[in-house]
């Protein structure tokens, strides 16, 4: 689904009114102020590609402000990328600030306040992605957060690349190709994330987050292995069972929580794509669930809907 929207047909009277409507249907309720009202303009391109929202902005001068009253606690709470092209932004957030520069992008918590400005003309890339979906991907994306992550090279550029590609393709995606396009963006922004020294090598928690990164890789490599339990991965990963649950403290999830929360994603996933011929059997196997029972329920809770009702609504969108 691909949406536009521009203030250039709109009376300059009116365009700072209208441009807040856009920002609040597009992403969620934010005061917005303009350096030049009468003179600003402004024009928005968005792409939804599966769950994830990409967004391109070129606008005047403006400060965004995401306040407390804005936010509330029942409504999805989204992790934001912001990829400047033209100008750097300031962005600030429970106490911290990161300038962002052209060729760098930046990971945002929309759950707490913030204040997000750029002094000039801009052009700028906005990425929603709901917290699950990064979450199974990357465990604690807080470890993250006001960093800015460079483009230029290596696993950013190829993430860079293929967002840019992506958007010229959409048009021509399918259901099944608009999924594994999300999926695979998604696993290129967290290599990005994951390929930074820094978060590795970053003050007094160096130790923690290296065995926080070998843990998720083994994990990964493993989600399949029905047996793949907090001993078994602690002993893989050479630490002790409750060093490894201390490390996800503060997280959210247990251990145990967030490999079925992988492996459920996964199993999704493969329901959307995956043959017809594959059963919801072998779909729970494939994933490490040696009980379909077990695996039903799970779903259902986790997705409000039967995986048979999932794999109904993804035949019905081909």
């Amino acid at each position: 689904m691909h949406k536009s929207y521009s203030t250039s047909l709109i009376p300059r009277a009116e365009r700072a009114g209208y441009w807040r409507e856009v920002i609040d249907k597009t992403y969620f309720p934010l005061t917005l102020d303009f350096r030049e009202p009468e003179a600003f303009s402004g024009s928005l391109s968005c792409w939804n590609v599966e769950q994830i929202s990409i967004s391109r902005l070129e606008t005047s001068a403006t400060r965004y402000r995401r306040n407390a009253r804005n936010i509330s606690k029942e409504e999805d709470s989204p992790f934001l990328i912001t990829i400047p092209q033209l100008q750097p932004v300031d962005f600030s957030q429970d106490r911290h600030k990161v300038i962002c520069n052209p060729g760098s992008f930046i990971l945002e918590r929309s759950d707490l306040p913030y204040e997000f400005s750029y002094a000039r003309d801009n052009e700028l890339w906005v990425l929603r992605v709901p917290d699950a979906n990064l979450r199974t991907r990357v465990r604690t994306p807080e470890r993250f957060l006001y960093m800015e992550f460079s483009l230029l090279q290596g696993a950013g550029a190829l993430f860079s690349d293929f967002l840019a590609s992506l958007v010229r393709q959409v048009p021509y995606l399918g259901t099944q190709g608009a999924s594994l396009a999300s999926q695979q963006l998604l696993e290129l922004l967290a290599l990005t994330l994951e390929d930074d020294d820094r978060v590795i090598a970053s003050g007094e928690a160096c130790v923690s987050n290296a065995h926080l990164m070998r843990i998720e890789h083994f994990v990964r490599e493993n989600i399949t292995n029905p047996d793949l339990s907090p001993e078994l991965i602690a002993s893989a990963c050479q630490i002790s069972t409750r060093y490894m649950h201390k490390l996800f403290q503060g997280s959210g999830q247990t251990v145990g929580q967030w490999v079925k929360e992988v492996r459920l994603q996964a199993a999704m996933n493969d329901i959307r794509n995956g043959s017809s011929k594959v059963t919801l059997a072998e779909v729970a196997y494939r994933w490490g669930f040696a009980d379909q029972a077990h695996f039903c329920r799970s779903f259902k809770s986790r997705f409000g809907c039967t995986a048979r009702e999932a794999r109904e609504a993804a035949r019905e969108d081909l």
